[in-house]
């Protein structure tokens, strides 16, 4: 019989709690860890269908990128999203549960997948974290925040950018441009982190990178860059792996779970 916290003791083995960011809520949203498990939804929001979806399939739990609860809430009334969400799952005795920051963190967490899509090579944490945070840690030296490593084969950032469209299937991919209008410069060095990854802008300049990836710059981080391409690509088109990551993690010591990607 599994139960679910016999799947956070999966995941939290590859994505530790503590190497979540102090902002964060990751693990246990909503329900009880002792209940029993055959079918996961995994997904990278937590919403009113995708509690629907995971009723119709029959399934116990819903393990997500991103928490549901994010920010403290004062009620829980059918007044908003989360609140509906909530009410649903309860009433359903489905659990839910997120791997968020942790994951993102964590050697072979959700950059790792990002750069293993890119095929990049010599790849190393952005941004280490701090040693306190760490303690006893496996693989601490390549847990960090962002990954940086070399692309397999040198190109100009118009080919680049091209790339990231086709892996991540993206409409567009929004850069500084002034950088595409030097076809001539070659890209050997990516560095990249999924998700809302400006802060690791400068971090990316500290260790030479040629470009960044990440999903969501913001307009004025675009600005005063001119040395480093930088590439936009969106917060669901950079994560979206982490659904296939996180069913990985499950079916790899528990193949008779029936996993669903939502």
């Amino acid at each position: 019989m599994t139960k679910v916290k016999d799947i956070a003791r999966l995941i939290e083995e590859v994505a530790p709690l503590q190497l979540q960011e102090d902002y964060d809520n990751a693990g246990y949203q909503v329900g009880d860890m002792e209940n029993e498990v055959t079918k996961v939804v995994v997904c990278l929001d937590i919403t009113e269908s995708v509690v629907d979806m995971a009723i119709k399939l029959g399934a116990e739990l819903i393990v997500s990128h991103h928490p549901l609860l994010f920010r403290p809430i004062k009620r829980i009334t059918p007044s908003d999203y989360i609140s509906r969400t909530i009410i649903k799952a309860i009433q359903a005795n489905i659990t839910l549960y997120s791997a968020h920051t942790n994951l993102d963190n964590a050697y072979k967490g959700v950059n790792y997948r990002i750069a293993e899509m890119l095929n990049l090579e010599d790849i190393k944490p952005l941004a280490p974290l701090p040693s306190h945070r760490l303690c006893g840690i496996a693989n601490a030296e390549m847990t960090g925040s962002g990954i940086i490593g070399k692309l397999p084969a040198v190109c100009s950032a118009v080919e680049l950018v091209a790339t990231v469209k086709k892996v991540f299937k993206c409409e567009s991919v929004r850069t500084n441009l002034n950088m595409l209008s030097r076809p001539s410069r070659l890209i050997t060095t990516l560095a990249l982190c999924g998700g809302s990854g400006a802060d690791f802008i400068r971090d990316a300049e500290r260790q030479n990178a040629d470009a960044y990836l990440t999903g969501e710059i913001g307009y004025h981080h675009f600005f005063g860059h001119d040395g480093m391409l930088l590439m936009e690509a969106g917060h669901f088109e950079t994560e979206q792996y982490t659904r296939d990551l996180i069913k990985d993690i499950i079916e790899e010591r528990l193949p008779n779970i029936s996993i669903f990607i939502i």
